[in-house]
Formats: C-alpha cells, structure tokens, sequence
C-alpha cells in the first residue's frame, strides 16, 4: 500500500465514531476465532494415553504392542506408583502395570509395552508387570494417577464397554491408534512431513472416536524422544493492541504574505532657478560740462 493511500486510509478511520470502531475489532475477534480449524482446540491439561498398539509384526506378533503416555504440561511429571490397566470386553480389568514409576519430559513421551513380545525401534521405558495381560481388539487402557483410585485418562477401541462418549477403532495389525494434535488433525498432518507431525498429542475432547486417528504404521515414541512444540489452551486470538486514534487537529496554513514592495514616489527633481544676472546698474555720475575752450577773438601776436 503506497503511503498515500495509507493516509487516506489513516484519515477514514480517524473519523470513525468509537462505536463502529469497537464493532469492527469485536467482529474481526470473532472471525479469527471460529474461522481456522487449525485452532479449535481442546488441549488436555493432564498426562493422556497417547497411542496404542494391540499387534505388530514381530516373531511374537500377538504380544507386539505398547501404550504410550504423552506429558502435554509446561512441567515433567513424576509417576509416583501410578498404575495403568486394561479393561476387556466384558468389564473385567486387570493390571499392565501395577506400579509405575518413572518422569514424563514436558512435552514429552513415555513408552510402555510387553516385556518379551515388543519389537519397536525405540527401546520401552517401563515393562508391563503383568506379560500375561497383553492387548486384543474390544479393549480399553486406563491410566491412574495413584493405586487404580483416581483415573487420569482411558480410550476404548473397537466393541469394548469402557471408553469416553464413544470407541474408536480397533487399530489393526502393526497399525496404531494416535491421539490428534488438535481437533482438526488427520492420520496426513499428523504423519511425516505434516503439519502437526511436531504438535504433540494433547486434543482431549473426552470423546475417543472424536480424539484419534489411525496410523498404518506405528510410529512408537519414548522420553529420550523429541519433544513436541509447547501446547497451549484453546487460544484468544491475540489482537495488535489498538492504538486509540487521537484526532489530530488539521494544520492551520498561515498564509505567507508577500510583502507589497513600497513604491517610493519619484522624486520630482527639484528646479534650481536659473539666476539671470541683472547688471548692476551704477549710479550716474555728474558729468561736468566741458567748456568749450576760449579763445580769444585776438591774437595777442597781433600786437
């Protein structure tokens, strides 16, 4: 945008009155809300079963299997005799871990599984206590925080009678059940090269079908793993703090005056007299008549 148009724009909002202003940013909140999927969001504040295998493709392929537990906390936490268990079909539960123990990384993984059946890449961090109790179809996991008294998290799968809301899938052989990243999360963006392959498994919506997408191949994580990207709760979205517009008093142009230049009259040229000389006029002198000279009518030589 050039910055004449800027201004122009700068200059509308200017005159905007405030309440068509507060309708505009409460509207533009909203939209940014409820408009991507990618943040609806119903992030788990607790430790939650992860994902999980029921069969694999090991020499002991019934006993292949594993649950995985994921830590979507800002803090490690410390299992300090948790226990997780199995529910069959009909109701009945019994122990896969009668004691567990151990420290769940923030963000971070924690892999149990059968002591002599599993054959994933990653080594398990916590064995099953009881091997006899292993995984099938029609299942469900439970996760205790102490001696099976206080549930932490379970997900059921396939016809099984405990679950939350309702079962997911029976994951198949080899295959796994994997908790989304967020609501909007698929076995494609969850998977390698995907968007949220690095955005951790905390969606808890307390609906199991709702929660997990399946994975063809297992992809089993333990707590020397890479930790996923910090979760966070189901976000406002964050709006640039506005500025409140001060209505700038519009300049008031002083006129610069030219100044008039002051015309000086022509200076009317001043005559100098022309100064005719009278001559000086002397005074008439008396003039003493001449006499004639006498003469005498005789000559004295006559004599």
């Amino acid at each position: 945008m050039t910055s004449n148009k800027l201004g122009i724009l700068l200059k509308v909002v200017r005159r905007l009155p405030w309440s068509l202003l507060l309708l505009i940013i409460s509207g533009s909140a909203l939209y940014l809300l409820f408009s991507s999927p990618r943040r609806v969001l119903s992030l788990a504040t607790h430790v939650v079963i992860s994902q999980v295998q029921i069969s694999g493709d090991g020499a002991d392929s019934s006993n292949d299997e594993f649950v995985e537990l994921y830590n979507p906390t800002n803090s490690p936490i410390v299992m300090d005799s948790w226990r997780l268990t199995r529910k069959n079909s009909t109701g009945v539960q019994a122990n896969l871990v009668s004691d567990l123990s151990g420290t769940i990384p923030s963000r971070g993984y924690f892999l149990i599984g059968h002591a002599t059946g599993y054959n994933g890449s990653l080594p398990l961090d916590e064995v099953y206590s009881a091997p006899s109790n292993a995984l099938t179809n029609n299942y469900a996991v439970l996760l205790y925080s102490d001696a099976g008294i206080t549930l932490v998290d379970k997900v059921g799968f396939g016809t099984g009678v405990d679950f939350e809301t309702v079962a997911t899938g029976n994951p198949s052989t080899n295959s796994s059940i994997v908790r989304k990243a967020n609501s909007s999360s698929t076995d494609v963006t969850m998977g390698t090269g995907g968007m949220d392959e690095f955005g951790g498994n905390g969606e808890d919506s307390d609906n199991n079908s709702l929660d997990f997408v399946t994975f063809t191949t297992s992809i089993p994580r333990n707590s020397d793993s890479p930790i996923a990207p910090a979760d966070t709760p189901t976000p406002t979205p964050s709006l640039t703090p506005t500025i409140t517009p001060t209505e700038e008093p519009t300049p008031t142009v002083t006129p610069t005056v030219t100044p008039t230049p002051t015309v000086e009259p022509t200076p009317t040229p001043t005559t100098t007299p022309t100064i005719t000389s009278v001559p000086t006029q002397e005074p008439a002198r008396f003039t003493r008549p001449r006499l004639p000279l006498f003469r005498f009518p005789f000559s004295f030589m006559s004599f």
